[in-house]
């Protein structure tokens, strides 16, 4: 089949990327189509309109001259129900959406309905969804890519640099900045943009640097006796983030607030340790740092079941059986 993947942007490690790449091989031919872009005037209020509206008329025209079995279109905000019907009455095309936050906080309710089939983590959303009379829905998980995601040997620098006993890798937020304060006196080093902002000292003072990526972001993860992955309030309902998926497939060993669709996809206790309140997030840190043999033995058991059971080529065959089951093979 042909597919055309709309990303927001085309770099390695992005969402979307990883798609065409799983696509290509699998068989498919696929290009990609980034509708923001490293571009000064998507940022600018003055000029904003204007230029998505020139990318939905370049994103038609590759559309019309390609003339792809599927478009995929990863989150996609900017991309409009008229654009949609625009190419679809030219075109033997089915339009997917694969949404990888919350919906209904983070996209227009007539851009979800637009699409021939929309996918979504947040089973909170479909049934609100669903309660509606949407009928283009479906449920799938997030995932790793076992390429970019997997456990490594630190050599003798990382370990001095990037080790710790707990870690956490993510944005600064108040929410976060709220829970981490409550963790202090813990062996917790945080990496990401914006901790060095922080109002609490004692949060300041477990700052272990900036943003990680490739293979310093799987240094920290493999060094760590323990993760944290703690979830968006609002971006993550029930549903279970990415960073869950990517953990384990690092072989970390993860504390995780519990969401009601993580038991299904890691069972808490033996592939994850997830916790309900901060007495509990407490108690697991006690133990688990005291027991670091049990820690790695949940790495390993979360690692089996992300490459048995969650990789993106599951997810990819997923899309294509569902396709294949509403549409008929394309």
């Amino acid at each position: 089949m042909r597919w055309l993947i709309v990303l927001p942007f085309e770099r390695p490690e992005h969402m979307g990327v990883d798609f065409r790449d799983a696509l290509v091989g699998l068989g498919h031919e696929a290009r990609t189509f980034a509708y923001r872009r490293d571009n000064a005037l998507y940022k600018n209020r003055g000029t904003k309109a204007a230029y998505q509206l020139w990318i939905l008329r370049s994103l038609e025209r590759e559309c019309l001259a390609w003339r792809p079995s599927l478009v995929l279109v990863v989150k996609g905000g900017p991309i409009t129900p008229g654009l949609i019907r625009r190419v679809k009455a030219r075109v033997d095309t089915l339009f997917l959406n694969f949404f990888p936050d919350n919906p209904l906080w983070m996209i227009p309710f007539e851009c979800v309905e637009a699409y021939d089939l929309f996918f979504t983590k947040e089973r909170y959303a479909l049934r609100a969804l669903q309660a509606v009379g949407l009928t283009n829905l479906h449920y799938l998980p997030l995932y790793c890519v076992p390429e970019m995601h997997h456990p490594v040997t630190l050599t003798v620098e990382e370990e001095r640099t990037l080790a710790s006993p707990a870690a956490f890798v993510g944005s600064h937020y108040p929410y976060r900045e709220r829970l981490v304060r409550e963790l202090a006196g813990y062996p917790l080093r945080l990496w990401g943009a914006g901790w060095q902002r922080a109002a609490s000292p004692a949060v300041r003072s477990m700052v272990a640097g900036g943003p990680v990526w490739g293979r310093a972001k799987l240094a920290v993860y493999s060094g760590a006796t323990l993760s944290l992955n703690h979830h968006h309030p609002m971006n993550d309902i029930v549903g279970v983030n990415s960073r869950a998926f990517e953990l384990a497939a690092s072989g970390a060993c993860q504390v995780v607030d519990l969401k009601d669709e993580l038991p299904p996809l890691f069972t808490p206790g033996k592939e994850v340790l997830a916790y309900r309140d901060l007495a509990e997030l407490r108690r697991l840190l006690d133990y688990h740092l005291a027991h670091p043999d049990e820690a790695r033995e949940i790495g390993q058991a979360a690692l089996k079941r992300a490459l048995g059971e969650h990789t993106l080529r599951h997810r990819v065959e997923e899309i294509i059986d569902v396709v294949e089951q509403r549409f008929g093979k394309r």
